[in-house]
């Protein structure tokens, strides 16, 4: 959202485009900070416990970090981060402890709501900033964190009344531990070399189009083909899964597409539009599915907590150097045509993790 903002904050805070770029650059390392210590905190205080607090944590700073001036921006966005990473971590296995007969659609749901009012709230708050200030229409998003606070208050007095769950919260009996699993590391690596096309795609998929003639209006065009086809993914990626077809299949096609849509940016570029969507197609598949696989490929709530903290923390970490090397490459060369050229060899080496992570057996 703050890509959105960007010349009002430099208007009103006096901040360079460079401290927008480090705004821009700290959640991926904090998601996957978040990612990384989630599953320990969730351990020792609970899973319920810390995804409200995780929320709160995430309401408070959406309301409050633009009314502080730059450092209050700073420490919001690094707080936010934060709560989303463990959100993002333990969001697994809340789905496998309360719909552990509906992983799919209740995964599919998420994943569709993600990306629905992610691209919603960033269309619409230009809109917002013409009828009240930045600061209360960047802010005003804390509301849906406070609704969430209210969702997760309500189901966690519910389970505290009922012993249902209970048998869930039980482990195997034997240890897991996802930072010794090969399985664990193939699927950390699918979604981080995903992430890392998204974070870089959002981030330069505009310039990429302008370097091939493209207006302003056109190439902001690529970044709407790239988001507009995720909800057709995540759809038909839910209806498949619900029906037992081949998470084999399904990781090595999505794979597959984003080999077809990088090599398209290279040697295709009068189809800048449909590449941009076959990419945002695959992504948003391999995303999701990521998700899905947290639940599906683990045997209790313990080890999907595990393994969504591991993989998330893995995968944030590799995506964070996307954007970095590929800008930097373009920085030293003049052209987007070397930067291509790697993002196209990373998505090539996805398809055969692709194929590593499709496995139907249980990592733990």
């Amino acid at each position: 959202m703050l890509g959105s903002v960007a010349s009002t904050l430099t208007d009103t805070l006096g901040v360079s485009v460079s401290t927008i770029g480090l705004l821009g650059a700290l959640p991926m390392p904090m998601f996957a900070l978040g990612a990384l210590v989630a599953p320990r905190f969730a351990k020792r205080f609970g899973l319920e416990n810390m995804m409200i607090i995780s929320t709160a944590i995430l309401a408070i700073s959406v309301l409050g970090r633009v009314w502080s001036g730059v450092w209050g921006l700073y420490v919001g966005t690094v707080a936010l981060s934060l709560a989303i990473g463990f959100l993002n971590a333990l969001t697994a296995p809340f789905i496998k402890k309360y719909a552990s007969n509906h992983i799919a659609l209740t995964t599919g749901l998420f994943s569709l709501s993600m990306s629905l009012f992610a691209g919603m709230c960033a269309y619409v708050v230009v809109p917002l900033m013409a009828v009240m200030s930045w600061q209360v229409a960047l802010s005003s998003w804390g509301v849906g964190a406070i609704c969430s606070l209210i969702i997760l208050l309500f189901i966690n007095k519910l389970s505290k009344q009922s012993s249902q769950t209970t048998a869930l919260n039980a482990g195997t009996g034997t240890p897991f531990n996802a930072w010794k699993n090969k399985d664990a590391w193939y699927l950390g690596i699918y979604m981080g070399i995903q992430s890392l096309l998204f974070y870089t795609v959002a981030s330069f998929l505009p310039s990429i189009g302008m370097s091939y003639g493209l207006t302003l209006a056109q190439a902001s065009g690529l970044a709407l083909a790239f988001q507009v086809v995720a909800p057709m993914a995540i759809f038909l990626l839910t209806f498949l899964i619900k029906r037992n077809f081949s998470i084999k299949i399904i990781a090595l096609v999505a794979s597959i597409l984003n080999v077809i849509g990088a090599g398209g940016l290279i040697w295709s570029p009068d189809y800048l539009h449909l590449w941009s969507a076959i990419m945002g197609f695959g992504g948003a598949s391999i995303f999701t599915l990521s998700l899905m696989l947290f639940s599906i490929r683990t045997s209790n709530v313990e080890s999907a907590r595990d393994l969504s903290g591991m993989v998330q923390a893995v995968g944030y970490g590799v995506a964070f150097f996307g954007p970095l090397i590929l800008g930097k490459l373009y920085e030293k060369t003049g052209t987007w045509e070397l930067s291509l050229y790697v993002l196209f060899i990373l998505m090539c080496v996805n398809v055969v993790f692709g194929w590593l992570s499709g496995s139907g057996e249980k990592v733990d």
